[in-house]
């Protein structure tokens, strides 16, 4: 498939009912182009009859923060109130468009509903998300705005400091604006929500999602408090022990205290949950069936940005294809294993044939 067969497709799945003028108007090509890539796509069994009825969708919808992530690397340990010799490095980052790269790499279709400024960061990112294989037609640039930037600095150990964070543009991801997606969304097999967006966006996504799956970042733990009204709309939930006592109002002292808080939220609704737990691993539970602790793997970090990322990410992959909750959380680890080890937000590397390496190692 092309890319004017990809932009066509991303239109009609949308709004199955266009008319193929106003695609034409939307692309700035004739008519008659548009009738003939249709036929095209009719032809390779993209659309399987007239009101173009979509095959089956293999689709995924990520909606969430998308920025530019500057990381300061400190070669010793840090002095405070003094500048400190290391590195600088610019990568495309952003919780929701760090989950669409990772599920990209991994031979998904995902995508991407976000908001970018028009400016030198904006249209880098676009670039860069989109070559590695992410559909960001659905995002909205916005002009004069600045593209979210988030800056943080690690210690030489690669663990994280202090970070700080411009991300107000977010928060112009609007219910008006993501009803121009509906039909896309409720056509997905899946969607994935970030809590970077504001609550009102996240109650119009909950709420017209249909029948489709939901998998939720909670992000931190000071933006996880947003989605407590809402769990039983959740599929699958990935907090870390902080985040899990806010959700939930349960303390957690040891790991001995981690079963009791899963079965709070097995009542509230969630199918699947996995809460990290530092060293020990991950507990994980899917409801009436597979519970346990999944350990931790042995990772030379170099630097902790994007990790979580992608064990969402991999979990997503894994929800897809089938796999049963203890394969897909160990998958998932592996996802995470391979972006702690790497020196960029998205290890470029990751693939399923280096996930499935790295396992196999470890038995």
């Amino acid at each position: 498939m092309n890319h004017r067969e990809k932009q066509i497709l991303s239109i009609i799945r949308n709004n199955p009912l266009i008319q193929q003028n106003t695609i034409a108007d939307m692309l700035g090509i004739t008519r008659s182009s548009v009738a003939g890539y249709i036929m095209t796509l009719t032809q390779k069994g993209y659309i399987k009859g007239k009101g173009y009825i979509l095959s089956e969708n293999n689709h995924i919808v990520v909606v969430g923060s998308s920025n530019m992530d500057v990381t300061g690397y400190s070669h010793k340990k840090l002095v405070y109130e003094d500048s400190n010799p290391g590195r600088i490095k610019s990568t495309p980052g952003g919780v929701g468009r760090n989950i669409a790269e990772n599920l990209a790499l991994l031979g998904q279709e995902p995508y991407f509903i976000s908001m970018i400024g028009d400016d030198f960061y904006g249209m880098q990112l676009l670039e860069h998300t989109r070559k590695a294989g992410v559909n960001m037609d659905y995002c909205h640039i916005v002009k004069g705005d600045s593209t979210s930037t988030y800056v943080s600095l690690l210690d030489e150990k690669g663990e994280m400091v202090i970070a700080i964070n411009d991300m107000d543009i977010i928060d112009k991801l609007t219910p008006p604006l993501l009803n121009e997606s509906k039909q896309m969304i409720q056509h997905a097999k899946l969607l994935i929500i970030d809590c970077n967006i504001q609550p009102e966006a996240l109650a119009w996504l909950f709420n017209n999602a249909g029948s489709v799956p939901i998998f939720v970042d909670t992000v931190s733990a000071f933006k996880a408090h947003k989605i407590k009204n809402w769990l039983s709309h959740i599929h699958t939930l990935k907090p870390n022990r902080l985040e899990a006592e806010i959700l939930s109002g349960m303390e957690i002292h040891t790991n001995k205290d981690i079963p009791k808080v899963v079965d709070w939220f097995h009542q509230q609704g969630i199918k699947r949950i996995a809460i990290s737990s530092g060293s020990k691993g991950v507990y994980y539970s899917e409801i009436d069936g597979d519970h346990g602790w999944s350990a931790s793997i042995p990772t030379k970090i170099i630097s902790v940005t994007g990790a979580g990322d992608a064990m969402l990410a991999g979990l997503a992959h894994c929800y897809l294809e089938n796999m049963s909750f203890p394969e897909s959380v160990r998958f998932s680890q592996a996802c995470s294993s391979l972006t702690l080890a790497s020196e960029f937000t998205n290890n470029p590397n990751l693939s399923i044939n280096c996930v499935q390496n790295l396992l196999e190692s470890l038995s």
